[in-house]
């Protein structure tokens, strides 16, 4: 789950949200598509909405910007009854992100981000400075995709700017339907990385529908359980889900993937990383050995001025050349502190690497992990959580005998 604990100490720019008594039912339909909601969600927090399909999360969802109407019930918006507000004018103060983006293909990502300023009416200076600054929270060079169009983009790209579209009018709220689904394995977690990155940093209020139990837990810091008709099952913290579960749906809807969700709980920054050695292109290769040696390193990490790393060489490779090269490896496996150790080992495997470098929310290397720490940490867990069901069935048999 995201790292909320000092939430007092930042500048919560989010407000909270209130669904009192909100239905959905739509006509000729014998059962509500989502019975009565009472939910509370707190300002600068992350809640996920999770379930089986056909629980009602996305509807419920689109009900916070009425982009489906409820039937009966009330909204609130900080403390603001949005229920009777004009729909279009509610929506422009809340960011909205779903699959893929959802960009005007045809525009480009400088007049996409500015889409909602220009409708408020913002002046082109005050939209530049604000579409420059969100490139950066959301990890792109302004320069270099200001004036690129959708299509020439990666899907991650295209993701982070429709991110950086729903935060352009600085809203309270943003609302993501299943926003990282539609990306391969490796991007989804950058992605994830980078919302927690960019949430650290403006602490709005954020709902987020996934379908993906283990996304949940990583970013929640409330995680919200549905089943079929938008009934909620449980409404807590992921530590609490994973120890407590309310009942036998959300035991069962859990299932398997608690095993994994409990590493989700474990994150980069919660284990020890090992030093890095540096180099520049153009260092001296013998200079840089040299220093490698003196610290116990096998390889070096070549970054950039930024100190983004662009390869990790062996020393070996490194003496084959007078000067340490350019080479760019496009699948340099890296993770943020937010990246869960389960996370760190996808990105090992799928890269064939016995380790995984450590950056920070600008790119930036701070140290690396290897495979042996992480499989360490993950078969504490595991016994651990294999003592815990002993001691449960232990329990149950003794008071079964009593």
């Amino acid at each position: 789950m995201t790292d909320n604990s000092a939430t007092a100490d930042r500048n919560v720019s989010g407000v909270s949200i209130r669904l009192d008594g909100v239905v959905k039912q739509y006509k000729g339909t014998a059962k509500p598509a989502v019975q009565k909601i009472d939910l509370d969600i707190e300002a600068g927090h992350i809640v996920a909405f999770v379930g089986p399909s056909g629980c009602g999360k996305t509807t419920t969802l689109k009900m916070i910007n009425r982009l489906i109407e409820p039937t009966q019930g009330r909204l609130f918006i900080g403390d603001r009854d949005v229920t009777g507000e004009d729909p279009d004018k509610l929506r422009q103060s809340i960011g909205y992100v779903i699959q893929a983006g959802g960009l005007f293909p045809h525009w480009s990502v400088s007049k996409n981000i500015g889409a909602i300023p220009r409708v408020l009416g913002w002046d082109k200076q005050r939209i530049a400075e604000r579409t420059e600054y969100l490139l950066d929270l959301v990890g792109l060079d302004a320069d270099t995709f200001r004036d690129r169009l959708p299509k020439d983009m990666s899907g991650g790209q295209q993701q982070r700017v429709g991110v950086a579209r729903a935060l352009a009018a600085d809203p309270p709220v943003l609302l993501m339907d299943e926003p990282f689904s539609a990306v391969d394995p490796i991007t989804r977690v950058r992605l994830q990385d980078s919302l927690i990155a960019i949430q650290h940093e403006v602490a709005k209020t954020i709902v987020i529908v996934t379908h993906d139990f283990e996304e949940a837990t990583k970013l929640g810091d409330k995680v919200l359980i549905l089943s079929e008709g938008g009934k909620i099952e449980q409404y807590a913290t992921p530590e609490e889900i994973l120890a407590k579960p309310a009942n036998p749906f959300v035991e069962e809807f859990i299932g398997s993937g608690a095993t994994l969700a409990h590493l989700t709980l474990t994150r980069v920054r919660d284990v020890e990383h090992n030093p890095v050695v540096t180099a520049r292109v153009g260092d001296s290769s013998q200079e840089v050995i040299g220093r490698a040696k003196a610290q116990g390193a096998t390889w070096v990490a070549v970054v950039d001025s930024q100190g983004r790393p662009q390869s990790w060489p062996s020393l070996d490779e490194v003496a084959t050349k007078e000067r340490i090269s350019d080479y760019v490896d496009e699948r340099l496996p890296t993770v943020a502190p937010s990246s869960t150790l389960n996370d760190a080992l996808d990105s090992m495997l799928a890269a064939s690497q016995g380790g995984v470098l450590v950056t920070d929310s600008r790119g930036a290397v701070t140290g690396a992990l290897t495979v042996a720490t992480v499989m360490s940490v993950i078969r504490g867990q595991l016994s651990d959580a294999r003592a815990d069901d002993e001691q449960v069935s232990y329990s149950a048999h003794t008071e079964g005998t009593a």
